[in-house]
């Protein structure tokens, strides 16, 4: 069966998904550059809610201009894509000494001068997604509740992957935009690379219609939203990622990476 599907579709993600060898020091802030968020509240996510660690969470600018230069901060892991970014935030980090873990998705041949910052250049291709998994890879590996061991048999066993990702595309309407529940949320920045027209359920101007993702924790709000614009006429559809909500924006963003190259 697995052989004739891929015959049929040539786009297998479970072929895209990497887990990267990584590794958290001390964390003191967690800073992401544009279009990275997904990783970064994904540990940010993770390591509040398996570890029981509250970690704050910047993006570059906030960090570069208003943080680092008035707060002392000793550890900082930081995911970027871009290397004006980086060379910005190296000399941020550089001119106070600040120790770094810096995770590039693309190739650079741009260096540290002090070995207090190490940066780790990541394949481009599915480089937010593979971080993301591989950052709950490691956070769940001591297997120190039943929610890490659930997270962790799933990703050590992705056989289903494929036909996980073909079913839910199935269910999305590629006429209609895309709002997110807060829990998805992460996923936004990675949707909008690809090209789909997306929003949140933060956003103030209400769309005339929207297929609106959610999952089970978020779900009471989420339908209160559906009820709310189906009551003022709009076009309204929903689509419900069953999994773990640490997992669920990777899960959406793999479903909609799928749809987009298939």
């Amino acid at each position: 069966m697995f052989l004739l599907q891929q015959s049929e579709d040539s786009t297998s993600i479970r072929k895209l998904v990497k887990f990267l060898n990584i590794n958290f020091p001390q964390i003191d802030l967690i800073v992401y550059g544009r279009g990275l968020e997904l990783p970064s509240f994904t540990l940010a996510r993770a390591l509040s809610s398996l570890k029981n660690k509250i970690i704050s969470t910047l993006n570059i600018y906030d960090f570069l201009f208003i943080y680092n230069p008035y707060v002392e901060v000793s550890n900082v892991v930081v995911f970027t894509g871009d290397e004006n970014e980086l060379r910005e935030l190296l000399d941020g980090l550089e001119s106070l000494r600040v120790r770094g873990s810096i995770y590039h998705c693309g190739v650079t041949d741009i260096k540290p001068r002090y070995n207090l910052i190490s940066i780790n250049s990541l394949d481009k291709t599915f480089c937010e997604i593979n971080l993301s998994l591989s950052i709950l890879k490691v956070l769940s590996n001591n297997k120190n509740t039943e929610r890490e061991k659930r997270i962790l048999d799933q990703l050590n066993d992705l056989s289903d992957l494929d036909d996980y990702v073909k079913n839910y595309a199935k269910v999305f309407n590629p006429d209609l935009p895309i709002l997110l529940s807060p829990v998805m949320l992460p996923a936004k920045s990675f949707l909008e690379s690809l090209g789909i027209n997306v929003s949140s359920y933060f956003d103030t101007k209400i769309l005339d219609g929207a297929q609106i993702v959610y999952t089970g924790v978020d779900m009471y709000i989420t339908r209160r939203m559906i009820f709310s614009l189906k009551s003022k006429g709009k076009k309204v559809t929903d689509v419900l990622i069953d999994v773990d909500p640490l997992l669920a924006p990777i899960y959406l963003s793999m479903i909609m990476f799928y749809l987009k190259k298939k």
